[in-house]
């Protein structure tokens, strides 16, 4: 009878190691579980309206006013609101309207509201369009 290395030994004392299944399963399950969630969180994201503005064009009206169109998209009979920054050459903020839409009757749609400016404004952002709850 040949001699028996360490790890042969404890494996025919203890049993060999086996894999446990129930573990594999356990996990298998909860990856299921949590891509199904998952799937289901993106369908629910997916059908919420939304909204989103472009394209936005500066009017300089006067050094303390100016004009700002942009055109919004949305759910259709929805009320939108969206915030509108206007900023000078080297980005500073100096006006900035949160504006109320709707209901939407058309998407897109045209939409031009003026911006009270504390300094004369070179440029706008329109964003944070949100729909509103009612």
């Amino acid at each position: 009878m040949s001699e028996l290395s360490q790890a042969e030994y404890l494996r025919r004392r203890y049993g060999a190691h086996q894999t446990d299944r129930r573990n594999i399963a356990i996990v298998a399950g909860l990856l299921v579980v949590l891509t199904a969630a998952w799937l289901v969180w993106q369908v629910i994201a997916l059908r919420a309206p939304s909204a989103s503005a472009e394209g936005v064009a500066l009017t300089v009206v006067s050094d303390s006013e100016v004009s700002v169109t942009f055109n919004l998209t949305a759910t259709e009979g929805s009320t939108v609101s969206c915030t509108v920054r206007a900023f000078t050459e080297n980005l500073t903020e100096v006006g900035v309207k949160e504006v109320t839409v709707g209901p939407v009757v058309e998407s897109p749609s045209s939409v031009t509201t003026s911006v009270a400016t504390i300094q004369p404004a070179t440029g706008a952002t329109v964003g944070d369009c949100l729909i509103l709850e009612e």
